[in-house]
């Protein structure tokens, strides 16, 4: 099974929560760590991914409502095993920044209400499918205050 696989069965399936769509990342700049860091956990891989929890559809509107979000799942060295981390309302969502739109980059920026990361996917095309989904996903899903994408190339918008 390959770690999105595993992913998705391990950390959203057991919480009736689909996973959509996820990319692995590393940070493109250092955290900055407090001076009172408990010390690493070792190496681990991260992961950002998008899911949504399902309900029933209402009667009364027939539209099924959802909440989608965006996780961070780290996998650390060693383990087998997947922890959830960092979870943002899709609603949270601000800009996606694809950083150049003229050339194929695994560079991206998410800016949340609350948050702000700078991310290196591991391939141009794993960040180009995640924000394809994550695009639709946002018209799907957002009513209202939908992210701005920024800098990124046509084809993710669907031109």
């Amino acid at each position: 099974m390959n770690a999105k696989s595993a992913i998705s069965k391990e950390i959203f399936a057991p919480h009736d929560e689909r996973m959509l769509g996820a990319v692995q990342v590393k940070r493109r700049t250092k955290k900055k760590i407090p001076f009172l860091a408990t010390g690493g956990q070792g190496e681990y891989l991260t992961y950002i991914c998008l899911s949504v929890l399902s309900f029933s559809i209402c009667s009364v509107t027939n539209k099924k409502p959802a909440q989608a979000s965006i996780t961070k799942v780290k996998q650390f060295e060693g383990s087998t095993s997947f922890v959830r981390r960092t979870q943002w309302m899709l609603e949270q969502l601000r800009q996606v920044n694809g950083i150049d739109p003229n050339r194929d980059s695994p560079e991206f920026d998410l800016l949340f209400e609350n948050a702000f990361d700078q991310w290196v996917a591991n391939t141009a095309s794993e960040k180009c499918t995640f924000f394809q989904v994550l695009h639709h996903t946002c018209q799907r899903y957002l009513t209202d205050k939908k992210p701005e994408f920024i800098n990124c190339q046509s084809k993710i918008m669907g031109g």
